[in-house]
């Protein structure tokens, strides 16, 4: 999927979720996003720089009232910006991760079941896809999905230690 500064012209035509006369019309490759996490029966892995797009959160939202396992890792500077969504989470009981490092958690993925990837350029807001130039590209082959599999798993274990860490010299 490739999302274009023309993209800003399908925007008017998401609220009622109808493709505009473009070929490559941004709503389209939005809802198939929406899809695509609607159709999580079991794990929703996610990994994202930057996260503001409200009809994806409700999408996650969504996912997790209907007993997906939810797990989300921001970078912790952007959860700070007006427009982010964490509370959000916190209000549904969806419990975000964050990088307390000195480096950017600059990564932007999904992770469906175990089962099919969403990656690219794109971070979860609406200026990213209906109005920058950015890209998605959805699979489900194992060789692409696996690698993105265990890079989640190893910053989940990660970002989980160094909480710990923190709360065990927070009560001393």
């Amino acid at each position: 999927m490739f999302f274009s500064n023309e993209s800003a012209l399908c925007r008017p035509h998401l609220e009622r979720r109808q493709l505009c006369e473009k070929a490559n019309c941004a709503v389209g490759h939005f809802k198939r996003i929406i899809d695509y996490l609607d159709s999580a029966t079991d794990t929703l892995d996610i990994c994202m720089y930057f996260f503001t797009c409200l009809p994806l959160v409700k999408a996650i939202i969504h996912a997790h009232k209907k007993g997906v396992v939810v797990r989300i890792v921001l970078d912790e500077s952007m959860t700070q910006n007006d427009g982010s969504q964490t509370m959000c989470f916190y209000k549904e009981g969806i419990k975000p991760k964050f990088k307390q490092l000195d480096v950017l958690m600059h990564h932007k993925f999904v992770i469906i079941d175990n089962n099919i990837l969403i990656t690219g350029s794109t971070n979860w807001t609406m200026a990213a896809f209906f109005g920058n130039f950015e890209n998605l590209m959805v699979t489900n082959e194992s060789g692409l999905v696996k690698p993105f599999i265990n890079e989640f798993e190893n910053i989940w274990t990660m970002f989980n230690a160094k909480e710990a860490e923190s709360k065990k010299y927070t009560l001393t």
